[in-house]
């Protein structure tokens, strides 16, 4: 198979990767990188096609713009991977190098002809982007690699050792590469790498992606799933407060009692207004599930976190007889604002539920390295040592049992604040109180910390066993 052949069936693998990345690209949803990936496609099957008019269009098109095309298409596949695998893109860089080789090829054809010189320009330029592409997909942040992830990573790093041996080649026998055509053992390896690595990028990004659309379909049903069962646990805690008013104050009206019932009137309003808010809290966070994007991150007042997430609860606690401890210490946290809301409503919410009446909930901050961790302590009817260890592992059901006034317990409450706290990358575990009861601890990033005597040093026993949630 002569090189003619060759530099024809690579066109046609650039046109078919062309067309597999633009359709891949309009089926596909934001943000995956497919229009780089399209785009440089595109350029690819430009840039093959003006190679095959060689001899008989002007070599500027035919060299120049033709390898500045495909040295495009390579900076876009790389753009597109950093994109994927959620990297700032290196922009600046894939620019300058596409500009040095447009710069070069000019040199080397139109003011200092070098066939030899323009191979190795061509040929390091695509090993740098391709080493770059292998980089930013085998080395990812987080979690593990797909099989076609693997697949073309190791198709990049094959292609780039390919075109670093090209170069070197062509550095050391420069006299035998001087006519393209009958340098046949070089280029006809060339032409069989590019092949290859076309048809196997195009099969690879197309598996990439369906994978990838595949588990945020399976993400957004679970959430969806969470969003609905959230509406029904939470907002079931609250209304039951709400009722519990509205039945003193229709008592005290019977019984003649006008100030109480004023005074329950009154409490029934405000706890209806926190309850709105906890609704809209709900509905904002619920939006937020289904965003493109993961929700960003704020910063939040510890201190009005807490102190609102008393106040909601107001009307359980009334019920209960039971009193709230907080000290403010004038923390700043970072993290995703309606979760932190979430997490600390349902752990004061499972206090209040597991706590005998007339009893006392304390409710404590503390910055411990670049955290900040939020204590509910309750001495009520405490938890057995399965039910924390159910509770430490983030693949097993979590069932808690009824309260101590016999309220009803499906640990759903519990379950969302775990999966909240694996989502955001923070801690959240259970510890017995020696005093009796349970002791609940979730942490945030700490951003600011305006009162240093609060800070310690996290303890050993954190980081291996209540940090188990993370593993």
């Amino acid at each position: 198979m002569d090189i003619r052949t060759l530099a024809f069936i690579a066109t046609l693998a650039a046109i078919v990767q062309a067309i597999t990345l633009t359709s891949l690209w309009m089926v596909s949803r934001q943000g995956a990188g497919t229009v780089f990936w399209a785009a440089g496609g595109v350029c690819a099957a430009i840039g093959f096609v003006l190679l095959g008019f060689r001899g008989a269009i002007p070599d500027v098109m035919s060299i120049i713009i033709a390898n500045t095309f495909i040295g495009a298409s390579y900076a876009l596949y790389w753009l597109g991977i950093e994109f994927y695998t959620k990297r700032k893109p290196n922009i600046l860089a894939a620019a300058a190098i596409i500009s040095t080789v447009a710069l070069l090829f000019t040199y080397y054809c139109e003011v200092a002809p070098d066939i030899a010189a323009r191979v190795i320009v061509i040929s390091v330029a695509l090993a740098i982007m391709s080493f770059g592409s292998f980089r930013a997909l085998w080395f990812q942040r987080k979690g593990q690699r797909s099989a076609p992830e693997s697949v073309v990573a190791i198709t990049f790093a094959a292609h780039g050792i390919f075109h670093c041996f090209r170069a070197i080649y062509t550095w050391l026998v420069e006299q035998e590469i001087a006519n393209f055509m009958n340098a046949s053992t070089v280029h006809m390896f060339a032409f069989l790498d590019v092949i290859l690595f076309l048809l196997l990028t195009a099969v690879g990004f197309t598996a990439m992606i369906i994978i990838a659309l595949n588990t945020s379909l399976r993400a957004e049903a679970k959430a969806k799933d969470r969003l609905f069962t959230v509406l029904a646990h939470d907002l079931r805690t609250p209304f039951q407060g709400l009722a519990g008013l509205s039945l003193l104050a229709q008592q005290d009206l019977v019984a003649g009692n006008q100030a109480q019932a004023l005074g329950n009137i009154r409490q029934l309003h405000s706890s209806t207004s926190e309850t709105l808010r906890f609704l809209d809290d709900l509905l904002i966070w619920g939006r937020t599930l289904f965003d493109a994007g993961k929700a960003e991150k704020t910063e939040i007042d510890i201190d009005d976190l807490i102190e609102t997430t008393i106040k909601v609860s107001r009307p359980l606690l009334e019920t209960k007889s039971i009193n709230v401890a907080y000290s403010p210490q004038k923390l700043v946290g970072f993290g995703i604002a309606p979760h932190a809301q979430m997490i600390c409503r349902n752990l004061l919410v499972n206090a209040i539920k597991y706590s005998n009446p007339r009893s006392t909930i304390s409710v404590s901050s503390s910055a411990i390295g670049n955290k900040i961790h939020i204590r509910v302590v309750d001495r009520g009817a405490g938890v057995s040592d399965q039910m924390i260890a159910d509770f430490a592992n983030n693949n097993a059901p979590f069932n808690s049992a009824e309260g101590t006034s016999g309220e009803l317990g499906s640990g759903v409450g519990l379950t969302l604040c775990r999966d909240l706290c694996w989502e955001d990358d923070e801690h959240i575990w259970l510890e017995h109180n020696p005093d009796g009861g349970v002791i609940a601890v979730f942490t945030i990033a700490a951003k600011r910390v305006e009162n240093p005597v609060t800070q310690q040093k996290m303890p050993a026993d954190i980081s291996d066993e209540h940090l188990l949630i993370k593993n």
